[in-house]
């Protein structure tokens, strides 16, 4: 297999069925799809059952079942096979059928540590800012220790990377834009044209029931606390600056 998508599920057949058909549909690539099941029901495992008749590369595993929906995430990713992989939450999908086969050719072709494709935010409770910011804040704020102010990579599913990291389990708001950071500390990232992965915003996500400033402060102290910090020595400075800025593209 060239990539492994892992998919982390949670209830939610309806936003499930979308990414995975979109997954599948990829083409010109071989893709492994794991789907990592942390649901209360059979839901998942049954609908995952019956897509694997006719995708025979997806695969079911049960959850972690920690109650940190991250340790689901690391239990897919853990799992793959391929030595490039993708974290496609259960709300987010693929936009450009051909982006998986075109982030596959720029790693190989360049050596990048990772590669962006560009996302769309759809957020059907409230209007989202990512769209404008994002794209500002990718050319004039390239750095990794900007990413705690403005998350300009967007959501996991537009973030390829290569196999052998593992997202912190101890961060909730920050826990995305740490692991980028990290990934690019380690090398360049090459950023594909055109919109390729799609984002809903809704009233079940994490992240709608949760404090924002609260959680990416406590986050932002946790890693300027350690040694060396793990996004930049602006970090902590920047604390109060990134979870306004944070709050207000959101």
């Amino acid at each position: 297999m060239e990539i492994t998508c892992v998919i982390p599920a949670f209830e939610r057949l309806d936003l499930l069925a979308r990414c995975l058909v979109s997954v599948c549909c990829q083409e010109d690539v071989q893709v492994e799809v794991i789907v990592t099941d942390d649901s209360r029901t059979g839901a998942v495992r049954d609908f995952t059952a019956n897509l694997a008749a006719a995708f025979p590369f997806v695969r079911y595993l049960e959850g972690a079942r920690s109650g940190n929906p991250v340790d689901n995430w690391n239990h897919g990713l853990r799992q793959a096979a391929s030595a490039l992989l993708l974290l496609v939450h259960q709300d987010e999908f693929l936009l450009d059928p051909r982006y998986l086969r075109r982030a596959v050719d720029a790693m190989a072709t360049t050596g990048a540590a990772a590669v962006l494709g560009h996302t769309a935010v759809i957020d059907v409770t409230r209007s989202s800012r990512f769209s404008r910011v994002a794209p500002l804040a990718s050319r004039l704020a390239r750095p990794a220790w900007f990413l705690p102010m403005v998350n300009w990579v967007g959501p996991t599913a537009a973030f390829v990377f290569r196999a052998g990291r593992q997202f912190d389990r101890t961060l909730v708001q920050l826990v995305d834009v740490e692991f980028y950071g990290r990934v690019l500390a380690t090398g360049k990232l090459v950023t594909l044209d055109g919109i390729c992965v799609g984002s809903l915003g809704h009233p079940g996500q994490i992240t709608a029931s949760i404090d924002p400033v609260a959680s990416a402060l406590a986050d932002l102290r946790a890693l300027a606390a350690r040694t060396p910090p793990a996004v930049g020595p602006l970090q902590h400075a920047a604390s109060r600056l990134a979870v306004t800025l944070r709050a207000w593209t959101r």
